[in-house]
Formats: structure tokens, sequence, C-alpha cells
């Protein structure tokens, strides 16, 4: 028999703000009321948005590049392990890049997903999500295991005991 942890209270109430605090973010990543900036001739990898007038300081695709290795050294190589609800964030000048479970069982990301993420090309979004489980990023519903990418926020946290993890670079000014 498995002996789980005993939930207090503090707990609770600690993980039930995680969570509407990362739902809060990922209801901002996604462009329910925004069209997405995504070209017709092929799928995108990333379903972004670009509030204007952020349009003009999108990071980009090299910004990705560096997000997605910042992240790699943050959590390791190795496909990564969500539980339910749970997201890993690494957040690193100015940038997050990131891996987020909506599912409601546990979610592994795909060998080499993290490398496809890195090289599709965001276009102009400042906020990106992207299917980590194989899926194309064509609307919110297909992307239950997602990476996330874009200019980073100061509300991005570590919540201890909760389901959120941030690692920020050691030389990172954010």
């Amino acid at each position: 028999m498995v002996s789980l942890p005993l939930l207090t209270h503090s707990t609770i109430i600690h993980q039930e703000t995680n969570l509407a605090f990362l739902r809060q973010r990922l209801a901002s990543l996604l462009p329910l009321a925004l069209s997405p900036l995504m070209t017709a001739s092929e799928p995108a990898f990333w379903f972004c948005t670009a509030p204007l007038p952020l349009a003009r300081d999108a990071p980009g695709r090299a910004a990705l590049v560096r997000a997605a290795a910042a992240f790699t050294r943050l959590y390791g190589a190795e496909p990564l392990t969500l539980a339910p609800e749970q997201a890993q964030v690494a957040v690193c000048d100015g940038l997050l890049f990131g891996l987020w479970n909506g599912a409601a069982e546990s979610a592994t990301e795909e060998l080499g997903g993290r490398v496809r993420a890195a090289q599709a090309d965001p276009g102009i979004g400042t906020q990106c999500l992207g299917a980590a489980d194989g899926g194309e990023a064509g609307g919110a519903e297909d992307m239950v295991l997602s990476y996330m990418f874009g200019v980073a926020e100061d509300g991005w946290e570590d919540w201890r005991g909760g389901l959120t993890e941030v690692r920020k670079c050691a030389w990172s000014t954010t």
C-alpha cells in the first residue's frame, strides 16, 4: 500500500492558488479573443498572440532557440514527465520557455519535442503555446501537453508545495 502525504489546509489552499494563477497565465497565452498569427500555407507549430503594441518587440526565433537551450540546461535533456496541471518553466533574460500538462493524468513530452519546438518559427508572437504531445497547434483543445514560449512576466514564481516550478538562469537579470 502506498502512503500518501498528508495534505494540510495550507497546502491545499497553496495548490489551489497556484492552479488558479497558472490557469490565468495560460488564459493570457491562449488567443481566444485575438486572431492567431499563423500562416495559411503550412500548419504552424506555435499558436501565438502578439498584443499590440508588443508585436514590434516580439522575441523571434533566435530568442526561442536561446530560451529552449536554457530550459534544457536547467531541467536536463531527457523527456520530462509532468503530473496533472504541473508546469516547469525557465525564465532567462526576459524570456520564458516551459512545459505545461493540462491533462487529468501524468504526461511525458515526446523525445525530440523540445528540439522541434526550438526549430519552429514563432513569428512575431510574444506569448506562444506549442503542442508537446505530437499534435499541431491548431487550437487550445489540441494542446494538452504544451510548450510555452514568450516574454517573461514578473508574476512567474516558484510556489513551494505547488505544481509550478520556475528555474531562473544564474546569469539572468529577470
